[in-house]
């Protein structure tokens, strides 16, 4: 094997800072939009940065503002996780500075060109995963600065088997594989690939073999000049049978006629229709096949999807509707044209997750999936729903990794499921602390609830996804203050709307490591700016105070 020269230079960069991540200024501060803007905010906030170590990586809009978000390279590389994020009001000042970047320091960094190659880098990721099966999707490899000013490569590779979605860290320098990470963000803790998943023989000799594979079975063309949008019918549950009918008794295996009166029937907006056939494509979600088990979703010749639970049309019916209306609910709040949140229709495997009881969002190529273990993870919207809580985060905020945004990103999806509940028929009577109230809470699995007051949050943790702290479970310690603000305000009468706007409109302007008490901060500021004559700041900060996060 044929290694590349290397060169080493001496590059002098800071350490990085914990200190004063998210800054709101005290008083008005205009900027010059004529002279280089990180270093007139370095200079007026005191950050020590220099602008020629930044670039513009993106701009977005919201509610209240623009965010402009500015990444940090060093020898023209990223460092991984170091964004200065500023936010300004229409008059050029700025809201607030979201600071995840470095600090000054006389470090000196040995830096290198790679030793290996891309290409090395794909093939040692394969052969480490053992691979036995085909890709998924495309891989995704990245050549960056991580977090220990290391140089690595991220390689995110999709594969059948070990099914999953694997983050693979490579040096370098040397080709070591540093770690390998699920990439996907499952809706409860999923256990490692057992041994005997990997002994029989592989279906490619080799990485490129199965690229070359992959590449040949998706030259996609979707483009139909019959093609047009129109509305179908679906029969669904809305949000599910056990909140509609007020029964925590139904299982999995009750009889199908103890659901009869829980089937509600409701439009499918602008699916499409070409030559003879509706298929579940619209503008807002796209139902494909691109996980196991294999199957292309359902179509119909005349655009029904009148189906019962059991069969996989009436779970696609399921997936397709509740994501339509969530999508078009969050454009009704104000987020559309250049503040929308989703510029695409978003891809959705209904019946995938290699069948188990469990359903992911898949960061790197934006997509869902949904398994079919016990209780059908599409019968209920709250698994729907909480998934696509994943995608609107990630959506607002690319950088959304880190810090405690592990439990804050089941948290919120969790939220994003149980405040659309609540506002449906029955939906605010039984347990309306509980989530995934058909899904779980059964003999499936637990399920999770929104109202775990213990323990309070500890400033010296870190809080990643599904982990169980002193007792009680992370993902509950951000759900529980959220929600229950929300069950507060909704409860007087405020529209849904415009509480799920504070939280949202709270994600934007924020980068990479964000901590729980910088998002309450965050969404007590958003409340405060969108509603100056109300009282729903001091509703927010009750609550997180309650958890001590403010």
């Amino acid at each position: 094997m044929k290694f590349l020269h290397i060169a080493l230079l001496c590059f002098a960069f800071p350490l990085v800072s914990k200190a004063d991540r998210l800054i709101y200024p005290e008083k008005p501060v205009k900027l010059n939009k004529s002279s280089p803007v990180v270093q007139q905010v370095s200079n007026q906030f005191g950050l020590g940065l220099l602008a020629q170590n930044f670039k513009l990586s993106e701009t977005k809009q919201s509610l209240l503002g623009q965010h402009d978000y500015y990444q940090q390279y060093a020898n023209g590389l990223e460092v991984e996780g170091s964004i200065l994020v500023v936010s300004t009001n229409n008059r050029a000042e700025i809201l607030k500075i979201y600071n995840s970047t470095t600090i000054n320091s006389q470090k000196s960094l040995l830096t290198s060109v790679p030793l290996i190659s891309e290409s090395m880098a794909m093939d040692f990721a394969w052969r480490h995963l053992n691979v036995k099966g085909r890709l998924m999707d495309r891989p995704k490899v990245k050549l960056v600065y991580n977090e220990n000013f290391t140089l690595v490569y991220k390689v995110v590779m999709s594969v059948s088997a070990p099914f999953g979605h694997h983050e693979v860290v490579v040096n370098a320098l040397n080709g070591q594989v540093m770690t390998v990470s699920d990439a996907a963000l499952p809706r409860m803790k999923r256990a490692q690939v057992a041994p005997t998943a990997l002994k029989s023989a592989p279906m490619f000799s080799s990485y490129s073999a199965a690229l070359s594979s992959f590449e040949q079975n998706n030259q996609k063309n979707f483009f139909n000049a019959n093609m047009i949008t129109v509305n179908g019918t679906a029969q669904v549950f809305d949000p599910n049978p056990v909140v509609t009918l007020g029964r925590t008794d139904l299982e999995d295996e009750s009889a199908a006629g103890e659901f009869t009166q829980a089937y509600k029937t409701e439009d499918l907006k602008d699916i499409t229709f070409a030559d003879g056939v509706y298929s579940l494509k619209g503008p807002k979600v796209t139902l494909i096949d691109f996980e196991g088990p294999d199957g292309a979703p359902s179509t119909s010749a005349d655009g029904s999807w009148v189906f019962e639970r059991g069969h996989n049309g009436f779970n696609e019916a399921m997936t397709y509707s509740h994501i339509d209306r969530s999508v078009r609910y969050i454009e009704s709040m104000g987020f559309v044209n250049n503040r929308a949140v989703f510029n695409h229709s978003i891809e959705v495997d209904a019946d995938g997750v290699d069948g188990a009881d469990n359903s992911h969002y898949i960061p790197s190529s934006r997509r869902l999936a949904f398994g079919h273990g016990c209780v059908d993870d599409n019968e209920d919207s709250d698994v729907i729903l909480h998934e696509l809580g994943h995608a609107i985060q990630h959506h607002i905020n690319s950088s959304w990794n880190g810090g405690d945004t592990g439990a804050m990103g089941e948290g919120f999806g969790d939220y994003w499921a149980a405040s659309y509940s609540v506002t449906t028929d029955h939906g605010n009577t039984g347990n309306i602390n509980w989530v995934f109230k058909w899904d779980g809470h059964n003999s499936c699995w637990p399920g999770r609830k929104l109202d775990s007051f213990s323990p309070a949050y500890n400033s010296y943790s870190r809080y990643g996804a599904h982990s169980q702290v002193n007792g009680g479970v992370s993902d509950e310690l951000w759900s529980t203050p959220i929600f229950q603000a929300f069950l507060e305000l909704y409860n007087r009468g405020v529209a849904r709307a415009d509480i799920d706007k504070i939280i949202l409109e709270a994600h934007f302007g924020l980068g990479y490591g964000v901590k729980m008490p910088e998002m309450a901060k965050a969404i007590v500021k958003a409340a405060k700016s969108l509603f100056p004559d109300k009282d729903y700041d001091q509703v927010y900060t009750k609550h997180f105070k309650k958890m001590k996060m403010i």
